[in-house]
């Protein structure tokens, strides 16, 4: 599990950090020339707070904007960290995050399960001395409460747990709470993706927490016509 840092603790000269902030603030302003850039306003455990902007690319403002909300805590990875221009230093900080289509958050998430594939055997993605190590993976679906379909994977002992409960849970009506999986686009396709976070992900199914109760009475609609998330969001 990587290292989490303080926001202190950032500079330019890396890219590998790894950070567990609240979303303090969030707001759209207009840009020259036409469009709209999303801005937030960071704050970590330790209370230091910093700037972040969501860099250009395809849907990445609609991305960010549907996955990070305001007094939400998300752990965020792949970013880059630039010195903030000129007249925009603020939260007492001279840096800004750069959020790109590499940036992947954690997220606590709930969903209809609707789908798991075959265990199969792939190549170990995180095992770099060499290309020979192998691991299981499952891919399965989850729906949210507009019968969109997200593509999920996990790897590793977590994929054999999840293919194994899933089987043995048989034709039960099933819904996951997924804690510290990693939300992301795909650039080959522009869909939103999740996978597993690489030891620290955890999953339980029909969990007796009322988050679980609310959604899956919003998803038979048997609630009260309330709006709900697309997807709930349980992070502290």
């Amino acid at each position: 599990m990587a290292t989490i840092s303080k926001i202190s603790e950032l500079t330019p000269h890396r890219n590998d950090w790894t950070i567990r902030v609240m979303v303090l603030k969030k707001w759209s302003e207009m840009v020259d020339g036409g469009g709209d850039i999303l801005r937030f306003l960071l704050v970590d455990d330790y209370g230091g707070k910093i700037p972040a902007i969501v860099g250009p690319g395809t849907n990445l403002y609609a991305h960010f904007d549907d996955v990070m909300h305001e007094n939400k805590w998300k752990i965020i990875t792949g970013f880059n960290v630039e010195f903030s221009p000129p007249g925009f230093r603020f939260a007492v900080n001279e840096q800004t995050i750069i959020l790109t289509g590499e940036t992947d958050l954690h997220n606590d998430l709930i969903g209809y399960l609707e789908n798991v594939g075959e265990l199969t055997v792939v190549t170990d993605q995180s095992f770099t001395l060499s290309n020979d190590k192998k691991t299981n993976r499952v891919t399965f679906t989850i729906k949210d409460l507009e019968e969109e379909v997200l593509e999920c994977k996990a790897y590793g002992a977590l994929a054999f747990q999840l293919y194994d409960k899933w089987w043995k849970h048989g034709t039960t009506e099933t819904f996951i709470t997924m804690s510290d999986w990693v939300v992301y686009m795909d650039r080959r396709t522009n869909e939103i993706k999740i996978k597993d976070a690489g030891g620290i992900s955890r999953f339980e199914f029909n969990a007796p927490y009322q988050d679980v109760y609310d959604f899956s009475s919003a998803y038979f609609h048997d609630s009260d016509g309330s709006s709900v998330e697309i997807i709930e969001n349980l992070s502290p």
